[in-house]
């Protein structure tokens, strides 16, 4: 992976409990180990998600499935800030993003955001390349003006 150029690795449903599987060998290797922190990781569990997590933590902004709900930056706000409060690393927050005014919402309150399933749908709904594009770039735009 890291001669192919890839940074890191975002690995869902693969707890801290089993970093010797994957995240130490990975980051001997010179990658990142992205974790998840959700709304249900408590301050209890927050340290484990925490430890050997490198690159950046991915908050996910709300329970349930990607695309399903809209991520609302006042109710992101004070998770961001509990996570902060525990690490260096950036937290980028995902889920429920899908207009250029949410990315700018979120990354206003956090240290990026990440947009997947709006994407997607485009590609999906037969966007062209170039539309994909420039709707990509109006995500990118809104969160830099943030």
């Amino acid at each position: 992976a890291k001669a192919a150029g890839i940074d890191g690795l975002i690995v869902v449903d693969l707890p801290p409990e089993e970093d010797v599987e994957l995240c130490i060998p990975a980051q001997a290797a010179g990658l990142n180990f992205i974790r998840l922190a959700t709304p249900t990781t408590d301050d209890a569990r927050l340290p484990k998600v925490l430890q050997n997590t490198s690159g950046f933590v991915y908050y996910v902004s709300i329970t349930g499935i990607t695309g399903s709900a809209e991520a609302q930056a006042e109710d992101v706000a004070p998770e961001v800030a509990r996570i902060k409060s525990k690490t260096d690393l950036p937290i980028i927050v995902g889920f429920g993003i899908k207009t250029p005014a949410q990315s700018e919402a979120i990354a206003s309150v956090a240290d990026g955001a990440v947009v997947g399933s709006a994407i997607v749908d485009r590609i999906a709904n037969g966007d062209t390349p170039a539309d994909v594009l420039a709707f990509v770039k109006s995500l990118a735009d809104g969160a830099h003006r943030a």
